[in-house]
């Protein structure tokens, strides 16, 4: 499922799951994909019949039981839980230990991964007074949440703690329970962001997708979703499927060039009632990117009047004449820090879509892959896709050198396009005259 990349995790995650429908068969799986020594525990219980997924349990109940930093077992996935403490669950370890275990895995460079909840293994759960609890060291937050209880009773069968749940979301016991009931528990400081440390990474994996054909419903609340997680999954955990990660993708627009070919500035030139420079960040919020920033160079004043009222950010590049690796850069680094990627846009290409800019998106939404482009009739396009993972690389481009450049170091997604006039730049006022009045290429 290679879950701790599209989560992007590393060796120092130290992470809590809380919520429902599907914590524990998550926490293995996520141990499993990172592919070393992973640390799992709980910081609640843990069912007996649970305890099987690792690869060695361990039992602790004081820092002697705690193997030393040089030691060394067979497999990967280490449990450490505290003694049975009825009869088919395992205790947790005191809060102390956890604090020596998420000092353990520092000593091994490995991540710690919590369950910080119970849910009886029902898919939607509420949290009590004292729940969930999450250790104060922990910088990652997965709040799981299964879509079988989706359309069914709120009732115990399939929520745990039904009458907090039905005052959490306002839903009387027994009524049928919808996406905007879910979606108003998850967003809630008392539901599924309760607890969480500040500073944390949020995400919010929806599971069981498989019992709700409807699950793509949720896009519709993505943008207040994505206001209060930084990540939303959508899985089949118990089939092994992680289908799409939505995370916010910027829009990058390159408006910063003299237009020394054409003339006059191009980023001000009339297209249909407006400037050039407008319309292209029109089309890259009707795309669905967020935030935009718009990078100026040449002409700053001008271009930054001609935005006014638009919400996006201006970025001015001073240093726009020594070559478009400028832009991209001043670009990055006006980017608000968690997003998962952005699109680079040139402000001369007018014609290209919101439903290009959609496409590419989605196939990151599948893919994560590094670098996201179209493909019209056998050749690369704009606009371009980088992940977050290539942003560093961007800012150490020089010269008049864009984000093609870096086509051989990282891979590259491919979306096919029809539409070939998309590609169409005006250089010259000849391919203005063409291209805004829809003259014959």
């Amino acid at each position: 499922m290679d879950l701790d990349r599209r989560f992007r995790l590393d060796n120092h995650s130290k992470i809590a799951l809380v919520g429902g429908g599907g914590k524990t068969t998550l926490m293995f799986q996520l141990a499993r994909d990172f592919g070393k020594k992973v640390i799992c525990t709980t910081s609640t219980h843990l069912a007996l019949d649970q305890l099987g997924a690792a690869d060695k349990h361990f039992i602790i109940t004081a820092p002697a039981d705690l193997p030393g930093p040089d030691v060394d077992f067979p497999g990967d996935v280490l449990l450490f839980t505290g003694p049975q403490v009825e009869t088919n669950r395992m205790g947790s370890p005191s809060p102390a230990l956890l604090e020596d275990l998420a000092g353990l895995a520092d000593s091994w460079d490995c991540p710690l991964i919590i369950e910080s909840d119970g849910a009886r293994k029902l898919p939607i759960k509420a949290p009590a007074e004292h729940e969930p609890p999450i250790p104060g060291f922990v910088n990652v937050v997965i709040t799981v949440i299964g879509l079988s209880g989706l359309g069914k009773p709120l009732r115990g069968d399939w929520v745990h703690r039904p009458e907090l749940y039905s005052k959490l979301v306002d839903l009387p016991l027994g009524e049928t329970l919808e996406s905007h009931h879910l979606i108003k528990g998850l967003i809630s400081p008392e539901g599924g962001v309760k607890n969480i440390p500040p500073g944390a990474r949020r995400i919010l994996l929806i599971n069981q997708i498989d019992s709700f054909p409807n699950w793509k419903t949720f896009y519709e609340q993505m943008d207040l979703l994505l206001d209060h997680f930084s990540l939303v999954g959508f899985s089949v955990l118990e089939d092994q499927m992680l289908l799409e990660v939505h995370e916010r993708i910027a829009g990058v627009v390159l408006a910063a060039g003299g237009s020394s070919r054409f003339g006059e500035p191009k980023q001000l030139l009339d297209w249909h009632g407006k400037p050039l420079v407008r319309h292209v960040v029109e089309l890259a919020t009707a795309g669905g990117l967020n935030p935009v920033v718009v990078v100026t160079g040449a002409d700053h004043d001008a271009v930054s009047e001609a935005l006014r009222g638009s919400r996006i950010e201006v970025a001015c590049n001073p240093g726009w004449e020594s070559g478009q690796s400028s832009s991209v850069r001043v670009g990055i680094e006006a980017l608000p820090g968690d997003l998962g990627g952005a699109v680079f846009l040139l402000v001369d290409q007018p014609l290209i879509s919101p439903e290009l800019i959609q496409k590419i998106v989605q196939q990151h939404q599948r893919t994560q892959a590094a670098i996201v482009l179209p493909v019209i009739e056998g050749n690369a396009g704009n606009p371009v896709l980088f992940d977050r993972q290539v942003f560093t690389d961007l800012t150490l481009l020089g010269g008049d050198v864009g984000g093609r450049a870096l086509f051989e170091k990282f891979p590259v997604c491919q979306v096919a396009w029809g539409d070939k006039r998309s590609q169409e730049d005006i250089d010259t006022p000849e391919d203005y005259q063409r291209i805004r009045f829809g003259e014959e290429c």
